[in-house]
This record gives structure tokens, C-alpha cells and sequence, in this order.
């Protein structure tokens, strides 16, 4: 198997964008389920490389399932001296009694093939494993909780609204088969803002698309799809007619988002985590096609135009930026060639 370390270049952008809150972490004892995932992997890297760094005195203890399969795919995370494996299902977790200050959930199940044939199991891991953190912050006194959630939560952004907001009140629909994932994270989201009552310092990021190194190219996400393409030499096949509206944001800013957010972020309060850069998936096709040499085609399944109205995914970052400083600081184009320089590298 590769080493699949990330870049020290991404690592080092999110210390450059995160040196104003390390200070608050020194100390600290931070508990982070969903490891073995993208986005808990890059949290728990970028966190072992700020202690590297900074000598802030600080431990993680990081829930897995399966601790060899943990160890075998990230070796230098389950040996590095920052971190302390524990092993145990989210949703029934007895985390170790070591008197954490900070909670990372980001553990929850979103494969498509997981959502379309168990989708009951989906919805209990999302809520009970949700649930199990926030009562085990409950537990503590003042401590700070970060659950990692999803841009699905508002249902369909209407075709109309170029960029949603955090107080648009549009909710995803539980009787919809493709909303259910959205609909578990918002019950989710809306038992830790109950929990803020009880001194917990309960923080909700949406995330929406994101790219990066260790992107899964397994069918989950479009933009990996045609990553995959891309690196395998085969034309670039959207199966619609390229015109839904995205925007992604790279995994460094996510990190230095996240990590922002966990000391900074109002409790109780609701943060759109992605990039306002809004491009067609024709548009973002054409651009990973020109990174291949030679450049690859792009087709699409149906003509341009067929769609009765194109979708869009396009958050609002206005709340993020002007409370917290944050923004996209990896424009679409730099963030693509980033991802594919390391994906290259890194056979799957």
C-alpha cells in the first residue's frame, strides 16, 4: 500500500491559516471519531503536525472500529505519539475517562450504495452515534463540541437562490429516499443545540463538496468520478447533461476551518462550510480533463439544456467570514491541480 501522507505544502497552509487559535488548544485532550474517513483524516493529521509544530501539549484519542485496518492504511497517524487509539462502535462508545476538553464527531455512513440499500442503518448511526458524543459531553463541564454535518441537511436548494444560507428554512425530507441522509443529520444537529442548555459548547458545520488528497474515486462524490477517469486515461462521462451547479472547497481549508471552529464558533450556532465559486459539472469536467496529458474529451449522457431547471449546491460563507475570518483561500483551479498532483502519486 502507498503512503498515503498528505502533502507538507497542505499541512503547512492549514497551520498558516490556524496559528490565532492553536494557543486555545494547548493542553488540550481531544476525543475525534470518523478517522478512518477523508474528512477525519485530514483533521487528525493536520492536528498531529500543528502539536509537531507548535509543542502545544496536546493528545487525541481517536475512535476506530478496527484498529489494524486503522493502522495498516495510516500507519504514521496510529504510531505517532499524539495519538491514542480506542476501539469501539459510535453509536454504544465508552470513550476512555480521560477528562476531554474537546469533541471531533465526524463519524457517519454516506456511501450511496450504504444510503440506497440500508438506509435505517444510515439514519441510526448518524443519530445514536451523534447522540453517544453529545451525551458524553454532557457528562464533562464546558466542553467544546464540534459535529461535522452536511450541506444535505437544507433538502434541494431551489434553482433560484444562487447561494444558501444558513437561515434559509428549507429542510431536508425524511419521506424522500435521496433526503433521508439530510434529514438524520438535522434531527442530529438539533440535539446539540439542545445540549448547549447543558454547558456543552456544541458547534454544527455544513459541509458541502470537497476535494483533496485521499478524495474517494468510488462512485461517492462526481468530482472524484472524474478524477477517476482522468488518471485511468478514459474520457470523462457525466451522466446528466453537465449543467448542476457546484462548488468545492479543498480539504486543507476544511481543516483550517474546522479547527477554527471548534474553539471559536458560537455555541448552538450553524456554520456553511464550502466555497462560494460556483461552476457547472461541465465546467469542472472540462477543467481535470486539461490536466491529463494529453488533455482527455468530456461527454455527457443527455444534450445540454434537456434539464428542466440545473441544480445547485452552492453555499453562502457570508456568517463564516465575517465572524471568524474564514474563507476559501484555495480557488477551484489551484485545488484541482493540487488533488491530482497527489493523486498521481498514490494509486488507489
Amino acid at each position: 500500500m502507498s503512503d498515503l501522507r498528505l502533502p507538507e505544502s497542505d499541512l503547512r497552509h492549514v497551520l498558516d491559516h490556524t496559528r490565532h487559535v492553536w494557543e486555545d488548544y494547548r493542553g488540550a485532550r481531544i476525543f475525534i471519531t470518523g478517522v478512518t474517513g477523508f474528512v477525519g483524516s485530514w483533521l487528525l493529521e493536520s492536528l498531529v503536525y500543528a502539536e509537531t509544530e507548535l509543542s502545544l501539549g496536546l493528545k487525541a484519542t481517536v475512535l476506530v472500529r478496527d484498529r489494524e485496518a486503522f493502522a495498516a492504511r495510516l500507519p504514521h497517524l496510529a504510531q505517532s505519539p499524539v495519538v491514542r487509539v480506542h476501539v469501539g462502535d459510535v453509536r454504544v462508545a465508552d470513550p476512555p475517562k480521560h477528562a476531554f476538553s474537546h469533541i471531533v464527531h465526524c463519524a457517519s455512513a454516506s456511501p450511496p450504495q450504504m444510503n440506497a440499500e440500508r438506509p435505517d442503518e444510515v439514519e441510526e448511526i448518524i443519530e445514536r452515534g451523534s447522540a453517544r458524543m453529545i451525551e458524553e459531553a454532557e457528562s464533562g463541564t464546558g466542553i467544546r463540541l464540534l459535529h461535522v454535518g452536511s450541506g444535505s441537511v437544507y433538502g434541494p436548494q431551489p434553482s433560484s437562490l444562487e447561494r444558501i444560507t444558513e437561515a434559509y428554512t428549507g429542510e431536508a425530507d425524511g419521506d424522500q429516499p435521496a433526503q433521508r441522509f439530510g434529514a438524520a443529520k438535522r434531527r442530529a444537529e438539533k440535539r446539540g443545540e439542545a445540549s448547549v442548555a447543558r454547558g456543552v459548547g456544541f458547534v454544527n458545520a455544513r459541509v458541502f463538496a470537497l476535494m483533496g488528497p485521499r478524495l474517494p474515486l468510488n462512485g461517492q462524490f462526481a468530482i472524484g468520478n472524474f478524477f477517476d477517469d482522468a488518471l485511468e486515461g478514459r474520457p470523462i462521462a457525466l451522466t446528466g447533461d453537465g449543467t448542476p451547479v457546484r462548488s468545492w472547497l479543498h480539504a486543507a481549508d476544511l481543516a483550517a476551518w474546522c479547527w477554527t471552529l471548534l474553539v471559536r464558533g458560537a455555541p448552538g450556532r450553524s456554520y456553511n462550510v464550502g466555497s462560494e465559486e460556483a461552476i457547472t459539472l461541465w465546467d469542472a469536467a472540462n477543467r481535470i480533463a486539461a490536466l491529463a496529458e494529453p488533455p482527455l474529451p468530456v461527454t455527457r449522457a443527455t444534450p445540454a439544456g434537456t434539464a428542466a431547471a440545473a441544480s445547485r449546491y452552492v453555499p453562502s460563507i457570508a456568517r463564516a467570514r465575517e465572524e471568524l475570518g474564514l474563507d476559501a483561500w484555495i480557488p477551484f483551479d489551484d485545488a484541482i491541480r493540487r488533488t491530482w498532483d497527489w493523486l498521481r502519486t498514490h494509486p488507489a
